[in-house]
């Protein structure tokens, strides 16, 4: 079988993800530079030599747990209150006491720490870019006759609120608290009043929400954030991709010596994957036999792993995956294993966003209990 038809074949297909774009981009987390006990208060947990064991249960667990959710949303609240009521007019504008959905907000950032929806990139941009769709909606709406936006303002809300979400999901920045952010900024007269000078008001409290984050969810012994832009691993993604562009440049000097120094048998191995994909070698029976080939040992592979620094699924051969995953018989499609290297999961079984980055916070906890060798 040739092993550019085999690869197409095989390879199983996502759907857009910006961040395929835009962690190429983004350096590494610098945490680990940090002395411990500073890279601490950011998230930072260094990996430990050998398993931590479980803690045992304490009878003021939950108590404790209650408390530290109890004093986390009210400092945040009260925070953002404070620095509010300090402010002074912005342009004849009186500054509102506090934007209420970052009430939503503080219930997200203490109450679900490792939820993907409550990270900084969520919380912050989340926030801003629902407040920057909702004003530019508003003020489009605003050269209307007044008591025609009046009539209208309930449709400048409901068309705020579906862009901001699709924009948010878009830029994988979901924060449902934000939703309510675009809605006050087009529904609520006091907010809409503030014009453009609610994107700085916005992003005033959601940093000064992240910092009280910071400070009293580690405090309580509760790590966070779990990642401040993506759970991949930049490092080990960068590490793929060197690895990629050296088999690809490999891969075309093998190529160039075989056309070069050999004809027929030689040119058909050759080929290109894109003249493989079209059938320009003009040899279709052997394509349709290397299809059907395809097809059988894509049938028999029935698991695909996803690295920890990379979004793309790779198929796992039989013998490996029955190997990895322990598995015999009918049970072979059924399971999903999370190591803290990988992620591997039935190929028929697609993980949205949502899902990968949940998976991906349970094997970054897997990473916190023992270190990782290949580092």
């Amino acid at each position: 079988m040739s092993p550019s038809i085999s690869k197409h074949l095989s390879k199983p297909g996502r759907p857009f993800d910006i961040d395929n774009y835009l962690n190429p981009f983004i350096p590494r987390n610098p945490t680990y530079l940090l002395p411990t006990w500073l890279s601490f208060w950011f998230g930072y947990r260094a990996p430990r030599s050998s398993p931590t064991p479980a803690p045992s249960h304490h009878p003021f667990h939950t108590l404790t747990l209650y408390l530290s959710v109890t004093i986390g949303a009210f400092c945040g609240v009260a925070i953002i209150e404070s620095v509010f009521r300090a402010l002074p007019p912005l342009s004849g504008h009186v500054v509102p006491i506090i934007i209420a959905s970052f009430g939503a907000a503080a219930i997200l950032e203490y109450n679900t720490v490792e939820s993907p929806l409550s990270q900084p990139r969520n919380l912050v941009f989340g926030h801003f870019l629902s407040a920057t769709v909702a004003v530019g909606i508003t003020k489009l709406f605003q050269h209307l006759p007044p008591n025609r936006f009046d009539d209208l303002r309930w449709l400048a809300g409901a068309l705020a609120v579906g862009l901001a979400s699709a924009i948010m999901s878009f830029t994988k920045t979901v924060h449902p608290p934000a939703g309510a952010t675009a809605l006050l900024a087009a529904t609520n007269v006091d907010v809409q009043e503030m014009g453009w000078w609610l994107l700085p008001l916005v992003l005033l409290a959601a940093m000064l929400m992240l910092a009280s984050a910071l400070v009293l969810n580690n405090i309580a012994g509760r790590r966070f954030p779990v990642y401040w832009w993506t759970p991949v691993d930049l490092k080990a993604l960068r590490e793929e991709r060197r690895k990629e562009r050296e088999g690809e440049g490999e891969g075309d000097v093998e190529k160039g010596v075989g056309r070069s120094g050999s004809g027929g048998e030689g040119e058909g191995e050759g080929i290109s994957d894109a003249d493989t994909e079209m059938g320009s070698n003009g040899n279709a029976d052997d394509l349709r036999k290397h299809e059907s080939g395809a097809t059988r040992s894509s049938r028999r592979s029935r698991s695909v792993s996803i690295t920890s620094g990379s979004r793309v699924p790779h198929r796992l051969s039989l013998d490996e995956s029955r190997s990895k995953t322990q598995q015999k018989g009918k049970n072979d499609n059924n399971r999903i294993l999370i190591t803290k290297d990988e992620i591997i999961t039935p190929d028929w079984f697609d993980l949205n966003d949502w899902e990968d980055e949940v998976l991906r916070i349970l094997m970054e906890r897997l990473r916190d209990k023992v270190s990782d060798v290949h580092l």
